[in-house]
């Protein structure tokens, strides 16, 4: 507000502040123009049409710039400015004041200063003098931030109550001036100030109308902080998933070189090239192999789960037999089922089935799936079932994975598909892995333009996993759902 400012600095300062009278704003509706419309029903269609403007996405300026334009439109005002706390400040009490309003701290350590918003038709001088000004100033804009109740001066004379802010203000050319306090979630935010050029009578609809402004003002401020806070808190954890994937990405890199070497060097001693070996030497070498191997897997489990969340993956579509990748599927799988003494059944139609996909991508989400079944299955079988349904747009292929381990409850159904989750979280858990299997195949799947779902599992009686894809890969589809009624 001009005559917050000028004061500030004039009470500041020894010498006298020299002010230029404020700048009229061009927008100004003279009263005299309205005609037949009432100014009461034209006050709430300005308070209308704002809030409809403050709905978009707006910065503090915007925001506090559609509000001055608006005061100084329908108020006839000359100038208009918003301040701002630089932090909120809280309230002390529940109640409410007298004017509906919540009530301004009477204790604590508020913050000491009010910054400039923006302003309208000040010259550039005295706008300068608003970039800051203290809290504690003998001035409107500093007590309304000071005691949460608005001010209004209609004469020359309410002014000079004020001091040298006072007649700072009628030395720029003002004989009005109103300030209302910004509130938004029962904290104060700020101060919004007018002046008028002439005495102003302010009738009890005018002050309701500028006080909704200040409220309006701030809601408006707050929502545009808000978002900026929010575009920097998702582009901060972006960053972070970013460097995620690629420590992940390095890493199974790094890992993968040597592992592999190993795998190869125990293969050699084991085949008697560096000399002859003992049985037991050869089965300590078989179990450092498969041991291995097994932390090889791991590793790429890892490295796929990096790029499927780079969104490096790319789909190499082949024409495939589903059977023919089932049984590609098993293989991998045989002997860790062979090893618990899990029997691995299949049931499929008797003609085949026809896919055109990338059978790489549908191959690991089968290997997820058994693996992820047999693992928890200490005795019983294991069932695949491979089916078609749907006519025509709705036509999927199923692999359906039944086993009679372990069941999971409710609750944990919630998490089987988050990254690195599994059921048993304890360091001493009895199934090893990296929880990644059934996010990377439902992932898989999805990419595919299918997806995959827990059909059933009860705890003690086994899970049933489902897995759907169309029969023809279509780039950027959209994954279908899957009816677990059909399972």
């Amino acid at each position: 507000m001009v005559a917050r400012s000028d004061v500030d600095r004039v009470a500041a300062s020894s010498g006298s502040l020299a002010v230029q009278p404020p700048v009229p704003y061009a927008g100004t509706a003279p009263r005299d123009t309205l005609g037949s419309i009432s100014t009461a029903s034209r006050r709430l269609r300005a308070l209308a049409e704002l809030s409809g403007s403050l709905t978009d996405l707006l910065t503090a300026e915007e925001a506090a710039d559609l509000v001055e334009r608006q005061a100084l439109a329908v108020l006839g005002a000359s100038s208009a400015v918003v301040v701002t706390l630089a932090q909120a400040v809280p309230n002390v009490s529940a109640d409410a004041s007298a004017n509906g309003q919540p009530l301004a701290p009477t204790s604590g350590r508020p913050t000491d200063a009010l910054t400039l918003v923006h302003a309208i038709g000040l010259p550039a001088d005295v706008r300068a003098t608003l970039q800051q000004f203290p809290l504690d100033a003998p001035l409107p804009l500093a007590e309304v931030a000071r005691t949460g109740e608005p001010v209004f001066l209609r004469s020359e004379r309410e002014l000079r109550c004020y001091a040298e802010w006072g007649d700072a203000l009628i030395r720029a050319g003002a004989c009005a001036a109103a300030a209302v306090p910004v509130w938004a979630n029962r904290h104060l935010r700020g101060v919004l100030g007018l002046t008028w050029a002439a005495p102003h009578e302010f009738d009890e609809d005018e002050r309701a109308f500028v006080v909704s402004l200040g409220v309006m003002c701030a809601q408006a401020i707050m929502r545009g902080r808000l978002t900026i806070a929010e575009r920097r808190a998702r582009e901060t954890a972006e960053l972070a998933n970013q460097a995620k994937t690629q420590f992940l990405r390095t890493i199974s890199h790094e890992l993968r070189t040597p592992m592999t070497a190993v795998i190869g060097y125990t293969g050699l001693l084991a085949d008697g090239v560096s000399g002859p070996v003992s049985p037991l030497q050869r089965d300590h070498l078989r179990r450092m192999r498969d041991s291995s191997e097994h932390m090889l897997a791991l590793i790429e489990e890892l490295l796929g789960f990096a790029k499927l969340d780079a969104g490096e993956e790319e789909v190499h579509v082949e024409r495939v037999l589903a059977g023919d990748v089932v049984e590609e599927a098993l293989v991998l799988v045989m002997p860790l089922a062979q090893k618990k003494g899990i029997r691995v059944r299949l049931e499929m139609p008797d003609r085949p089935i026809e896919l055109h996909t990338d059978p790489l991508k549908l191959r690991q989400i089968l290997v997820n799936l058994l693996a992820n079944a047999v693992k928890y299955t200490d005795e019983g079988d294991v069932v695949l079932i491979l089916r078609i349904e749907g006519i025509g747009a709705e036509l999927r292929i199923y692999f359906e994975v039944t086993d009679s381990g372990h069941g999971i409850s409710a609750e944990d159904q919630k998490h089987i598909f988050e990254s690195f989750w599994q059921v048993d979280q304890t360091l001493t858990r009895k199934a090893g892995g990296t929880g990644l299997g059934l996010a990377v195949a439902r992932q898989l799947a999805r990419l595919l333009g299918g997806d995959v779902i827990i059909a059933r599992s009860e705890v003690g009686h086994g899970s049933t996993f489902i897995a759907s894809l169309p029969p023809r890969f279509i780039p950027a589809a959209t994954p279908i759902a899957i009816p677990v009624a059909g399972s």
